[in-house]
């Protein structure tokens, strides 16, 4: 162009502007990090962490075919599937269980509580506020329960009107710990259900009927043993392997409470808290009787 004059050329320049930001580097190290198991609490149907827990060792189980044995296992799968919570259903197969170890400890070992049916549910109780918030709510509702009738006793009201204004007490007791509770990580009772409550406060009904009934001494001895009993049932729920075991294995559940039932309810042997009551009564059968 410039050879047959067409015209003039003017030269433009164009300036690269460079980014001089840092950029992040490609490469990176995989640092692996613990994966923690998760945890829960089974008394709670809601709990994600207990139910995932349990749900994952059931997925992880390959039932099969129906052949009549796994009939306990089919009905366990269908029940998970149609929406019911695994903690539920655990909870459910424990407490035959519970009620049979409360069974054997009482015929077996002499431990006597208030019948079957309470030292079980406080079991439970225990297991939803641990055995340290449980013994504390009790005691506080006991403390409250006592001092009421105390303050009752002088208005000199019909027993049923004076236990409803006692409730009352109670109930706003209770509140106030839990409140109170909230300031402390040693104890918090403030996530805990109502059924936790209602079988403290019935265990405390008992205490206090038993003593107007029978004796300061035998109800002492009767809710010393019901809390005895609560709390081995509570360490024996607590376990993950009998979680996992009455919940994979249903029908060895069924088959052990039966067995076991139908050899304790035969017993008839001496009792363990008896034998030094009837030590000087039991004979020795390698020694001859001497005839005096």
């Amino acid at each position: 162009m410039v050879l047959l004059g067409t015209g003039r050329v003017e030269a433009q320049t164009f300036e690269v502007e460079r980014d001089l930001t840092p950029t992040a580097s490609v490469s990176a190290t995989l640092v692996p990090t613990k994966v923690e198991e998760p945890k829960g609490n089974i008394t709670e149907p809601g709990s994600e962490e207990a139910s995932y827990r349990l749900e994952a060792v059931l997925n992880k189980q390959e039932v099969g075919g129906w052949n009549g044995f796994n009939t306990m296992k089919k009905i366990v799968r269908l029940a998970v599937d149609r929406g019911v919570s695994a903690n539920t259903i655990v909870i459910i197969l424990l407490l035959p269980l519970i009620a049979t170890l409360v069974a054997v400890l009482h015929y077996i070992f002499g431990l006597s509580g208030y019948g079957i049916f309470t030292p079980t549910m406080v079991g439970v109780t225990f297991l939803a506020t641990g055995i340290l918030g449980g013994l504390f709510l009790f005691a506080l509702i006991l403390i409250i329960s006592i001092a009421g009738g105390l303050f009752l006793k002088r208005l000199r009201l019909h027993f049923w009107p004076a236990r409803s204004i006692n409730l009352l007490f109670i109930s706003l007791g209770t509140f106030g710990m839990m409140i109170v509770s909230s300031f402390f990580s040693l104890i918090n009772l403030t996530k805990i259900s109502i059924f936790p409550i209602l079988f403290m406060i019935i265990l405390a009904e008992d205490f206090v009927r038993t003593q107007l009934v029978k004796s300061k001494s035998e109800a002492k001895r009767l809710t010393l043993g019901t809390l005895v009993l609560a709390i081995c049932g509570a360490l024996m729920m607590n376990i993950r392997v009998v979680q996992e075991m009455v919940l994979l294995n249903p029908e060895i559940v069924v088959l052990l409470v039966l067995v076991i039932n139908i050899w304790v309810g035969n017993y008839s042997g001496i009792r363990m808290s008896e034998l030094s009551r009837f030590k000087k009564a039991i004979r020795d059968q390698s020694k001859p009787i001497r005839n005096k």
